[in-house]
């Protein structure tokens, strides 16, 4: 008997579970999609890592998969053979089958026309535009012409302009960096079921220039509907043309779709407050400085001087969160999320920090665990690791990326000198953390002949759910954290 795969239904033998045809297969596993992210509705199939037929043991990455938050790995939990590939690209809901695992290498082959039977489709496309009726008079041309917009659609295109298309399709059209509306204006209609747009339709479209949309799209429209690809013609023409030299349009994916809609929910629900601090980091970079010479000189050399360097140096984002994590001792109910009907406190300190997974991608939010109970080179190493996985494209884990307790922007790395971050449920606060700034500052200690010194600052500005934590608290664990940046030897403590 197969044991627990992920999100699995076990095809038993078993008339109220499978049908007769299924019945005759070697035993075998459907995996489901499994939700890889607390926030997970579906995905992406970015690539397999597998064949069919190819052997996998646990840890075994079987495909990358886009998420709400990132590029995840879909790992394996059991040993066993890829018979069938259910979905090999695109959208896929969490839940919908997606492979057929067995146990041994010969039972592979038995696969090899695998479909299953019985099992409703997971999102079914809206029927097309209804055609005239084959029926109606052939001499009531006026009565057929076309009342609004929305009849002089072609199949496979709803009233809305929604075009219905294959996952691989839309995967081939995002690949080509082209828009799908105009893609189906070229290709007419689909070949597919109702007039659904397939991967062929889209291959033979984009081989035409996208100067040429405007002359392809009324050629590839029945001779019955003349009229009203002519129609059509006008709009499609100035659509190339804007498209051509004042704008240009880019394909979301499935994963910037969720991460906009919980960004947009949040903003809407959550009743945000926002307190900022400045920060003195004389001591902290003084700090900073004496731990990286002490880590230069107590590395080994290398060979080559010309080669990186054998340790990794201790950055400023890396005290800070330290620092974040100390200020939850003090402040424990910042460290809380809101659950509707009660307020759930934390005890464990896990604190997202928002990355850029490449240039011109979307917010990647790896979590670092336990942070009170790390030490500030394991903290260094972990955040070093993602940035540098991240850097390479390298896809992050489920666990790597799920929901901390607490969120810090580092927004300072680019510049910016204050932000008002979004509060993600179910967190109930986010810091963002500025640039640093030179100014001109009282001097602490009396007795000095020159009143006022420079010294390096930076904007904290902290964002806050205003059901979990009230003003007082939060300034409160503002100031414990601004104690313990500006007195940073309270980080040994």
């Amino acid at each position: 008997m197969l044991r627990s795969f992920g999100s699995t239904q076990l095809l038993r033998r078993s008339l109220f579970a499978t049908s007769k045809r299924q019945l005759s297969y070697p035993a075998h596993l459907v995996v489901n999609m499994p939700s890889l992210s607390p926030t997970m509705e579906s995905g992406s199939i970015a690539k397999w890592n597998l064949k069919e037929g190819d052997r996998f043991e646990p840890g075994t990455s079987l495909c990358d998969v886009e998420t709400d938050k990132a590029t995840v790995s879909f790992d394996a939990t059991e040993e066993g053979y890829i018979a069938k590939i259910l979905i090999a690209s695109g959208d896929i809901k969490v839940g919908q089958p997606l492979l057929v695992t067995v146990e041994e290498a010969a039972d592979v082959a038995a696969f090899a026309n695998f479909a299953l039977t019985g099992a409703a489709p997971v999102a079914a496309a809206p029927a097309p535009v209804a055609a005239a009726p084959v029926a109606a008079p052939v001499a009531a041309p006026v009565a057929a012409a076309p009342s609004s917009s929305s009849a002089a659609l072609p199949a496979g295109v709803s009233p809305l302009g929604r075009v219905f298309a294959s996952p691989l399709a839309k995967k081939l059209v995002r690949e080509a960096g082209d828009d799908l509306q105009r893609v189906a204006a070229v290709a007419g209609q689909g070949s597919g079921p109702n007039g659904r747009l397939v991967a062929a339709d889209v291959r033979e479209a984009l081989k035409v220039p996208r100067t040429a949309a405007a002359t392809a799209a009324p050629a590839a429209a029945p001779a019955t509907t003349a009229a009203p690809a002519a129609a059509v013609a006008k709009p499609a023409a100035v659509a190339a043309a804007n498209i051509a030299g004042v704008f240009e349009d880019f394909v979301v994916t499935e994963a910037h779709q969720q991460l906009a809609s919980r960004l947009a929910a949040a903003k809407q629900a959550v009743p945000h407050y926002y307190l900022t601090v400045e920060l003195n980091l004389a001591a902290l970079l003084a700090l900073r400085q004496t731990l990286n010479a002490n880590l230069a000189a107590a590395a080994p050399k290398a060979k080559d001087p010309a080669a990186a360097s054998p340790f990794k140096e201790v950055a400023v984002l890396d005290l800070l969160v330290k620092a974040a994590a100390h200020a939850m001792r003090s402040v424990p109910d910042v460290n809380a999320a809101w659950m509707d009907s009660f307020v759930r406190q934390y005890h464990q300190v896990d604190i997202n920090v928002v990355m850029s997974a490449a240039p011109a991608a979307s917010a990647v939010t790896p979590v670092v665990r336990d942070v009170n109970n790390k030490g500030l080179g394991s903290i260094t190493e972990l955040l070093a690791s993602y940035e540098d996985r991240l850097a390479k494209n390298e896809a992050l884990t489920a666990a790597e990326t799920a929901d901390g307790t607490f969120t810090i922007h580092n927004v300072g790395a680019f510049g910016v000198r204050s932000a008002a971050p979004i509060v993600l449920p179910p967190q109930a606060a986010a810091l963002a953390l500025g640039a640093v700034y030179e100014s001109v500052i009282p001097k602490a200690a009396e007795g000095d002949a020159a009143a006022w010194e420079v010294a390096p600052m930076m904007q904290a500005t902290m964002a806050v759910d205003h059901r979990v934590v009230d003003g007082a608290v939060s300034a409160q664990w503002l100031a414990a954290f601004k104690n313990v940046v500006e007195n940073p030897v309270n980080l040994l403590m």
